[in-house]
């Protein structure tokens, strides 16, 4: 079984910081004979890509919310213009 060590995305990481910390945890990309990925390179690429996503999706929420919070309640058309953008 493939061990994949965890990244936490919590503890304020940046994009660039994951992205050097999951290069260095891939390692090196190893191929099978009919070149597609082998199957523990393919797990962790697979693994910190979505990890990746949940981190900057984390990100776009936050700062949407921001957004919806400064017309909430001062004006409307702003307010439901800021919710369709993130829905």
């Amino acid at each position: 079984m493939t061990k994949v060590e965890e990244i936490d995305i919590n503890s304020g990481i940046t994009d660039e910081e994951f992205v050097e910390k999951a290069c260095e945890l891939i390692g090196e990309i190893k191929k099978n004979d009919n070149k597609t990925l082998h199957k523990d390179t393919f797990i962790r690429i697979f693994k910190y890509t979505g990890d990746f996503a949940k981190l900057r999706s984390k990100d776009i929420k936050q700062k949407a919310q921001e957004i919806r919070c400064e017309h909430f309640g001062v004006d409307n058309k702003l307010y439901l213009e800021a919710l369709q953008k993130t829905v």
